[in-house]
């Protein structure tokens, strides 16, 4: 197993599965990608007072910071890893990018919502294991 991707988004359950990624990572000597998806405006730019250039940067820069939290929060040691920000529906983006040679394992965390609340809600874990072409493994 090359490579493990482990998705951020700044969660608890997130920064759980990132640490088991680590220690997976470690165990079987992989590289670890920290990746975050940052999802499709809901709402047209100038909604916001905003360009679409301007949201983009912000995007751009609350990703990095959250990328820089989870670094810092993980016990990298020595690990070699690196960062990606991705664009588009989560499970999608998240789906495509492990669709690479290298990537071995996706692993995700789940916030534990009920059945009830992901029929509404949706559930990026879910619907990563039913479309990615790799293992995942959802962290609770």
């Amino acid at each position: 197993m090359d490579r493990i991707l482990v998705a951020v988004d700044g969660s608890e359950p997130a920064l759980k599965a990132a640490r088991m990624a680590v220690d997976i990572a470690r165990r079987f000597g992989s590289k670890l990608t920290l990746v975050h998806v940052v999802p499709r405006l809901l709402l047209p730019p100038d909604v916001y007072g905003l360009t679409i250039a301007e949201v983009e940067k912000e995007h751009r820069a609350y990703a990095a910071t959250l990328l820089d939290k989870a670094e810092a929060a993980l016990d990298l040691g020595g690990l070699e890893t690196n960062r990606t920000v991705l664009y588009g529906s989560p499970a999608e983006a998240i789906a495509e990018e492990a669709a690479a040679g290298d990537v071995g394992l996706v692993v995700v965390g789940s916030r534990g919502h009920g059945a009830v609340a992901r029929m509404f809600l949706g559930s990026v874990s879910d619907r990563l294991v039913h479309i990615s072409p790799k293992p995942v493994l959802v962290v609770h």
